[in-house]
C-alpha cells in the first residue's frame, strides 16, 4: 500500500505510526481536532467520487513462489501473446492500486497484476522472508506463472513495486533486453530511505533512525496483537495518509480507498517490509536496467520517495526517460491518472516498436 521529499524513516516512521500505532488511537491533536481535519478532507473537491475503486478483475492464477507461498495474480487480456505488461503494487498496498491504469492501458497487451507476499489476496508466509530480495525471485515466479515463454514483457512498479523491479534485474540479469524489454519505474527508490525526513526537523530523524529499527523488530514480533486493535484508529490513519502520501489536492475517495488497500495489508507483512526498505542502504544499483527501455516517474510533492531518488536512478541510466508529475504526491496513479498512464502508454508504445526489428 509511491508520493519531493516525505518518506525514508519517514515513509517509514509517519506511516508506520498511521496503520499501526494509528491503529492504538494516536490522534496526537486529540479527537476533536482529528473530526475538524476528516470534516475538512471530505469537503475537498473530488473529481474521483463515486468511483468504484477495486472494483476491475481479471482472470485469477494462483503463483507458488519458491518457498511455497500463494501469490494471487490477475489476468486481462489472456488472448495476447505479442507483449505482456505486469504491474508490481507499492508497500501496504494491493494489485487495485494500478485502478486507473488497468482501465486506461486495457487493450495493450497482456496486463498482469499480482498481490506481493502478505498483502491483498496473497498469502503471507514466513516473518523472516519479508524482505526485498525475495521479492525479486516473487516476481520471476510470477512472470513464469503468467507470461507465455516467448512472450516479451514490460514491467512496472510503484514504490516497493520499482524496488522489486530493480533487484529482479539485479538477481536476473540475463533476461533484462531479452525477455524483459523496458520498465517503467513510478515513485521509488534506489536506497538511502532511512535518510528522507517526510519534512520532520532534522534532529528528530536522526533520533528516530537510531531506534526505528529495533523498534521495528520489536513490533514484528507483537504483530498479532496490534492486528487486533489497529482498526481503533482508521481515521487518524487516513489523516496521516493524506499528508504524507498525497500532494495537496487529492480527492478524499483515493485517500479512503488507499486507506482501505493499508489496512488490509497484514501487520506482520507492513513492518517487515518497511524494516527491510529502511536497512537497505543500497536497494540497487539499477545499472542492470541499463539492458532494456527504462521510464522513471517521480511526482513533484512525493514525500516518501522524494524526487531526488527517481533523478539518482535516472543518473545510474544515461538513456533513461525522467517524468516528473505536478502537483501530486506518492500515490501519483490514482491523483493525476491521465499523466501517469499516459506516460505509461508511451512507454509501452516504444517497447512495442523496438519489437519490430527483432526475430
Amino acid at each position: 500500500m509511491g508520493r519531493a521529499g516525505r518518506t525514508g524513516r519517514g515513509i517509514l516512521t509517519a506511516t508506520a505510526l498511521g496503520a499501526g500505532a494509528a491503529g492504538l488511537g494516536a490522534a496526537g491533536a486529540g479527537l476533536a481536532v482529528q473530526r475538524r481535519a476528516l470534516h475538512r478532507l471530505r469537503l475537498r473537491p473530488d473529481p474521483y467520487a463515486g468511483e468504484p475503486f477495486g472494483s476491475l478483475r481479471g482472470r485469477p492464477v494462483t503463483v507458488r513462489t519458491a518457498d511455497g507461498v500463494r501469490l494471487h495474480a490477475e489476468i486481462d487480456g489472456e488472448d495476447r501473446t505479442d507483449l505482456a505488461i505486469v504491474f508490481c503494487h507499492g508497500w501496504a498496498l494491493t494489485q487495485d492500486s494500478w485502478h486507473f491504469q488497468r482501465r486506461a492501458l486495457s487493450g495493450l497487451g497482456r496486463l498482469v497484476f499480482w498481490d506481493q507476499r502478505g498483502h491483498g489476496r496473497s498469502d503471507g508466509g514466513d516473518r523472516a522472508a519479508y524482505v526485498l530480495p525475495r521479492l525479486a525471485h516473487d516476481l520471476a515466479a510470477v512472470i513464469e506463472g503468467t507470461v507465455p515463454p516467448r512472450t516479451p514483457v514490460v514491467l512496472v512498479g510503484h514504490s516497493m513495486g520499482g524496488m522489486t523491479i530493480m533487484r529482479f534485474a539485479d538477481e536476473f540479469p540475463g533476461l533484462i533486453g531479452s525477455k524483459v524489454i523496458a520498465t517503467g519505474l513510478v515513485c521509488t527508490s534506489s536506497g538511502s530511505l532511512a535518510e528522507v525526513t517526510l519534512g520532520l526537523p532534522v534532529a528528530l530523524t536522526r533520533a528516530t533512525r537510531r531506534v526505528l529499527p529495533a523498534a521495528l523488530r520489536a513490533a514484528g514480533a507483537g504483530s498479532a496483537v496490534i492486528e487486533r486493535v489497529r482498526d481503533l484508529g482508521r481515521a487518524g490513519s487516513m489523516l496521516i495518509e493524506d499528508l504524507v502520501a498525497f500532494g495537496p489536492d487529492a480527492g478524499p475517495a483515493a485517500v479512503a480507498f488507499t486507506e482501505r488497500m493499508i489496512s488490509g495489508t497484514r501487520m506482520d507483512a507492513f513492518l517487515g517490509f518497511l524494516h527491510s526498505m529502511i536497512t537497505h542502504e543500497v536497494i540497487s544499483e539499477c545499472g542492470a536496467l541499463g539492458g532494456a527501455e527504462t521510464l522513471v516517474i517521480a511526482a513533484e510533492h512525493d514525500r516518501l520517495t522524494p524526487v531526488g531518488h527517481a533523478l539518482k536512478i535516472a543518473g545510474c541510466l544515461p538513456a533513461a526517460r525522467l517524468e516528473i508529475v505536478p502537483s501530486a504526491g506518492h500515490m501519483a496513479m490514482l491523483e493525476r491518472p491521465a499523466v501517469v498512464s499516459g506516460h505509461l502508454a508511451e512507454l509501452i508504445g516504444s517497447a512495442r516498436g523496438s519489437l519490430a526489428g527483432r526475430p
